[in-house]
Parts: structure tokens; sequence; C-alpha cells
């Protein structure tokens, strides 16, 4: 079996997109049970699956059979950095707005109403006044959000947020895995950077 894990991580760093999902479907219940081992703050589960899948792409990008035996071992040490980066993030008490405002979810792409990109902000009915400001505050973060995202990269975070693979975003965006991975992590530095202007 770790043979056949060996062929496939060397087909998807030769660019074999097939190879590439086949891995993330192999993986994909590994991530899962990692992820249950975390807690993110301001996110769920699904948040640190998809944290997990990062560092498992890293993983397959930069494994080498020469120096290592075990590809699940390997992909395993990536994923668990990926996620405790994500966790340490998330507690920090500079990054409280972030964990406030975001996970952003629920959307739908059969459309591109901005209804659809709901920014989720814990909604306190008991308080009418933060209600009120809570609902202000979603309308300031999606500003800032399409403020600061090109076209291209807000569709791709809508798809990235409804839970598409690398693969599918790729398919749907004419671009190569890599580049969906390259333009999240560029989106995810200018999401970053909203923190400083609340």
């Amino acid at each position: 079996m770790e043979e056949e894990i060996f062929a496939l991580v060397e087909r998807a760093q030769n660019h074999d997109e097939s190879a590439m999902e086949e891995l993330f479907t192999i993986f994909k219940p590994k991530v899962t049970a990692i992820a249950r081992e975390y807690f993110l703050l301001g996110a769920d589960t699904d948040d640190l699956v998809q944290e997990g899948m990062i560092g498992l792409y890293r993983a397959i990008c930069v494994f080498d059979k020469t120096k290592n035996k075990s590809f699940s071992a390997f992909a395993s040490l990536f994923i668990h950095r990926k996620m405790q980066n994500a966790v340490k993030l998330a507690g920090r008490k500079k990054n409280e707005p972030l964990n406030t405002y975001l996970p952003i979810n629920n959307y739908d792409d059969k459309g591109d109403d901005d209804e659809n990109l709901n920014i989720v902000v814990a909604d306190d009915m008991s308080n009418v006044e933060n209600y009120f400001l809570n609902r202000e505050m979603k309308t300031i973060m999606l500003s800032k959000i399409k403020d600061i995202l090109t076209d291209e990269q807000y569709k791709l975070l809508k798809m990235f947020l409804n839970g598409y693979t690398y693969a599918t975003m790729a398919e749907r965006t004419n671009m190569t895995i890599k580049q969906v991975d390259n333009t999240l992590q560029s989106i995810k530095r200018k999401l970053k950077s909203i923190k400083g202007e609340l």
C-alpha cells in the first residue's frame, strides 16, 4: 500500500490533478479524525478539516521518499502542525476581532447575491444594542472583504467557505490546484489585514 501512495504522491508532484484528488480522498478521513482532537475558537470541525487539508497538500508537495519511509506519518505531522497553528492563532488576544466575526459560511454559488456570503456574528437577542451592533459589523466586514479582494478571489473565497475541494475549485476557475492554494493563501493574508481596521 505504501508503494501505491508513493506513486500517487510522485504523480501529484508532477501536476497530475487526479492523483492529488485521490490522495485527498484517501486521507480525508485521517484529517477529519485529527480535527476532532482540536478546538478552534470561533469555528467548527469543518474549518479545522480545511486547515488540515492544506497541511496535507503541503505534505504532498514537499514529500521525499528517499528521506521518509511513511507518507502517512509525514502527512500527519504537517496536518497536526497546520491545525495547531490555526488554534494558536485563533487563541491570541490580538486576533479577537477575527474570532468574533468569522467564519463566513452558508454560501450557495447559484447567484452573486451578497446575502449568500453570511458573516457569522454571535447575535445576542437579549441585548438589542448588541444585536444591532452585530448587524452593522456584518455589513462593515462584507464591505471591507469586497474592497480588498479581486472578483476572482471573492469567487474562490465563497467556494472555499462552501467546502469545495481544491480540485473542484481549480476546475471551476480554470486554475491549477497549486494556483488555487496560492490564491487562498493570498486571500487569508488580505483578510488578516482587516483585523487591524476594526
